[in-house]
């Protein structure tokens, strides 16, 4: 049944790719219409191709994983006022592609999975497909876009669609279908309506948003609902409501911020709040650190089983009450930059080691190496997996 829900959502995101192409190409009718009007229009191609080459031990064996990753960017304007941007994703899987969902529970639950593996297959999408036009104090965007809302480097509690992966916060992420107004109501002040539509009206997200500058903090709240599977994707969706908001600014040399909602969702309510600050030294080594806490959490394992469930169908929320996260990069010289992460539940004692090193030899190609090193007793949030990592390479054009 899981392996079968796995394949159901490729192919719905499959099939969402391609409803998406007429999208894309309709973004760009305004091209020759805005020419003919004698308004000013340009458009550049830009992408990048990554390889990445993975290599993990989990249960004392060994596996690898190798993708090729080919990305394709088109953004145009029609004047000042019209806007359009979109990307095309390929990516192909070599290696042990079938995934043991064992090696991701704990071993008194593994059992529940025991023969149970689903396949990463290859993927084509549409990253993002969106036009914006610009009348007068106005916004509206339609299409595939990011509503990324938040101050927190590795999390955010207003991120309702696409949160960040913990393990690489700054990787890409995809947009979601919607369409959004914004109003400049002030200087440096405006307020955002968005719908998702999902389903049926009433069952489509809507969030309204209100953003503004004091004092050097850029300020925002934030009030939505919207319908949110209880446990995985597939199983019974229940109304969400969350209010929330962020703040982010500079005090004493150092970039701080804070971010936080209230939630309301199948009968569970609870706070997730995040703070977080960096700062850089004279020799240029920039140091990160960021806390979470997740009221919904538990201070210690075992964990609920429906949580680890979650976890397996893309659920991101920490399973503990308090996440603590640390990065600290230093730059060599011109090309070199070598840098340390740390990601750990308190709770559990459990935590993840990332070292990396980062290599940028020329002004359009870069390569990273990242290690996974993680320590915890078996059930605790980051102690299954034992060692991994991967080489990464990326040319932009």
């Amino acid at each position: 049944m899981v392996r079968n829900l796995f394949h159901i959502r490729y192919l719905a995101s499959v099939t969402a790719s391609f409803l998406l192409l007429p999208l894309v190409a309709v973004s760009f009718l305004f091209l020759p219409v805005a020419a003919s009007a004698q308004v000013r229009t340009s458009a550049r191609v830009t992408g990048y191709f990554e390889h990445q080459y993975s290599a993990n031990r989990t249960n004392g064996a060994w596996s690898h994983l190798d993708y090729d990753r080919f990305r394709v960017d088109i953004n145009a304007t029609a004047g000042r006022r019209t806007r359009a941007s979109a990307a095309v994703v390929y990516q192909l899987y070599r290696g042990d592609t079938d995934i043991a969902l064992a090696d991701f529970l704990p071993d008194d639950l593994a059992a529940l999975a025991d023969t149970i593996t689903f396949r990463l297959e290859n993927r084509h999408f549409v990253n993002h497909a969106y036009f914006t036009l610009r009348p007068g104090r106005f916004d509206l965007t339609f299409g595939k876009q990011y509503l990324a809302w938040g101050a927190g480097w590795v999390f955010n509690p207003t991120e309702l669609f696409r949160p960040k992966n913990s393990i690489e916060p700054s990787y890409d992420r995809e947009g979601i279908g919607a369409i959004a107004l914004r109003m400049s109501v002030a200087t440096l002040s405006d307020l955002q309506v968005v719908l998702v539509p999902e389903g049926p009206f009433d069952k489509s997200g809507k969030i309204l948003r209100a953003r503004t500058h004091v004092n050097g903090f850029d300020l925002s709240a934030l009030a939505a609902t919207l319908y949110e599977a209880v446990t995985f994707p597939g199983s019974v969706e229940e109304r969400r409501i969350t209010f929330g908001g962020d703040a982010m600014g500079e005090l004493l040399g150092a970039g701080v911020w804070a971010e936080g909602t209230w939630n309301d969702h199948a009968g569970d309510r609870w706070v997730e709040v995040t703070v977080g600050g960096n700062y850089t030294l004279v020799d240029r080594t920039f140091l990160l650190f960021e806390g979470h806490y997740n009221e919904l959490g538990k201070t210690s394992d075992p964990y609920p089983v429906h949580r680890w469930l979650g976890r397996l169908f893309g659920s991101r929320r920490p399973l503990g009450k308090i996440t603590l996260f640390g990065m600290v990069n230093r730059p060599v010289d011109q090309l070199w930059t070598l840098g340390l992460s740390a990601l750990g539940n308190p709770g559990d004692g459990s935590f993840v080691l990332i070292p990396s090193v980062a290599y940028a030899f020329a002004e359009n190609v870069d390569l990273l190496f990242n290690g996974f090193i993680y320590a915890g007793g078996d059930g605790t949030e980051f102690g299954k997996h034992r060692l991994g990592a991967f080489l990464r390479g990326r040319v932009y054009f």
